[in-house]
């Protein structure tokens, strides 16, 4: 009798688990994208920088936003590279400023992106 009542509760326990399926995923909103403005300056008479804004065009408050700069000769080759941040946080729909020095001699343009960011807040009313 004991065995029978152990069975059918673990029947019935195993059977409910089968029957209720995987809950459904609440994926957040990705923050991003981001838009990149940049122009060449002067650091000092001898060095060169880039300098420029990022864009956040996410619903997302972003901070600690790193960025990839790579060099490139004309035919769009990579010479070289470095990586900066841009200072402080991002809110939705505002512009973070960033500066980099460059490291390599002249090149014929840049290539900058965003690559990596910490998400400070999400969309209004995913959390």
């Amino acid at each position: 009798m004991r065995r029978a009542r152990a069975l059918r509760a673990t029947v019935a326990v195993l059977l409910g688990a089968a029957l209720a399926g995987p809950a459904a995923a609440q994926t957040p909103a990705p923050c991003g994208p981001f838009r990149v403005e940049w122009n060449q300056g002067e650091l000092s008479p001898t060095a060169g920088k880039l300098e420029g804004f990022v864009y956040n065009d996410s619903a997302c408050s972003v901070a600690d936003v790193r960025i990839h700069v790579v060099a490139v000769d004309g035919q769009g080759q990579p010479i070289a590279e470095t990586m900066g941040w841009v200072f402080g946080d991002i809110p939705p729909g505002t512009r973070g400023y960033f500066a980099v020095p460059l490291t390599s001699g002249p090149a014929a343009g840049y290539r900058v992106n965003v690559v990596s960011f910490d998400e400070v807040s999400g969309p209004a009313g995913s959390r």
